[in-house]
């Protein structure tokens, strides 16, 4: 039996999750019950066969959405943070880890568990098969595209800076109810996300010869400092929840007291102190940007209590959360 996102969007999940329903700007704003916090997701459906969300919620009991699209379709995830697992059938299950995620829908039924061990906060764009075909019909791309040849995408086509960037865009395009932009945007979205991820396809070596256009000049082999940028790479990917020191030690090809002084070395700061100051520049965007509350920041961010998260924020900008709210009026 069809679930009917291809009608509804993120209903059904609303549905699920015991949300109320109210217009947003040219969209829908589902909101979860008051025990759930500040929580929420927003559709907005620019096309038929296209949706795009931002969501942020906690659940205090897991959550199983099971989907069953009768047609063929492309969803597309920025996960920020959140306990967020699909499971499909003859493929392995796959938490997702902050980043940029690719589900390729062929009809068949699977399932996304939303579980407990922190908020979920993601970006995403369904788009499916007939939607595609008319699209391209329209901006038809130099070389032939098809739907089935995402199942065979890398992470390092998709899961990229300039991806990242066009979902932050999205991000904020979609909270805009008061000022929302016309239909027409989501639709270039479309094409801008497909065009980067082509690109990427079409020049695999595209970021690693930006690093070594811009690379510093500093006492390490060549090697070694491919080894620091992919470490780096790991770590912007994942900031919120960044690797452990001994996926690292693998992923480096080097021992930990090593890695600590050659990234030290090419980057200026240790490991922990780069981590902790991208995860305190997440949080002041957020409080100059986001209507979240500090409490919500502070959890995203990785720390136990609000109290503990301004002191280490105060510790680095010498003002309080709270200060900075302030003077963003917020």
């Amino acid at each position: 039996m069809d679930t009917n996102e291809y009608l509804t969007g993120n209903a059904g999940l609303a549905g699920q999750l015991s949300c109320s329903t109210r217009g947003f700007g040219n969209g829908v704003l589902y909101g979860l019950p008051p025990q759930n916090g500040n929580s929420w997701l927003v559709d907005i459906h620019p096309a038929a066969g296209l949706f795009f969300t931002d969501a942020y919620f906690t659940l205090l009991e897991p959550v199983v959405r099971e989907y069953q699209m009768e047609q063929p379709g492309l969803w597309l995830w920025s996960v920020a943070s959140g306990d967020i697992t699909i499971v499909e059938n003859g493929k392995k299950t796959r938490k997702l880890e902050p980043g940029i995620h690719v589900l390729v829908n062929q009809g068949k039924p699977f399932k996304i568990i939303y579980g407990t061990e922190q908020p979920m906060w993601y970006t995403s764009m369904l788009v499916f098969h007939d939607c595609l075909g008319r699209y391209l019909k329209a901006h038809p791309l130099e070389s032939p595209f098809y739907l089935a040849e995402a199942a065979c995408w890398k992470p390092f086509q998709y899961n990229t800076p300039d991806v990242v960037m066009v979902f932050e865009q999205l991000k904020y395009a979609i909270r805009n109810g008061d000022a929302p932009p016309p239909f027409m945007y989501y639709e270039s979205k479309l094409g801008e996300l497909l065009s980067l991820i082509v690109r990427n396809m079409q020049y695999p070596h595209l970021w690693e010869d930006y690093l070594k256009k811009n690379r510093n000049q500093k006492h390490l082999t060549y090697q070694n400092r491919k080894y620091i940028w992919k470490v780096k790479e790991e770590l912007d990917k994942n900031i919120l929840q960044p690797p452990s020191m001994e996926q690292l030690i693998v992923l480096a090809e080097m021992g930990a007291t090593k890695l600590r002084q050659s990234f030290k070395l090419w980057y200026g700061i240790t490991i922990a102190e780069y981590i902790r100051q991208e995860k305190l520049k997440h949080a002041l965007r957020l409080l100059s940007v986001d209507d979240l509350s500090i409490s919500n920041i502070a959890a995203t961010v990785g720390y136990e209590s609000a109290s503990k998260f301004a002191l280490a924020f105060k510790k680095v900008y010498h003002v309080t959360p709270s200060e900075v709210r302030k003077s963003f009026l917020i």
